[in-house]
């Protein structure tokens, strides 16, 4: 949603935007990789670890 709103007013304003639309966007993209590789990595046997008491 951040980036959506970022990229809106980088192209309406440039010069104030295009730099913060840039570097969120890079942050945005290395969550969704994390978020990725972990599920990913996620093992049937391990499951049980993650169930709440």
């Amino acid at each position: 949603m951040m980036t959506q709103l970022l990229l809106r007013d980088a192209t309406k304003a440039p010069e104030l935007f295009d730099k913060s639309m840039k570097v969120y966007l890079n942050l945005a993209e290395a969550e969704v990789a994390k978020h990725y590789n972990f599920v990913k990595s996620l093992r049937v046997e391990s499951l049980e670890s993650y169930k709440q008491a």
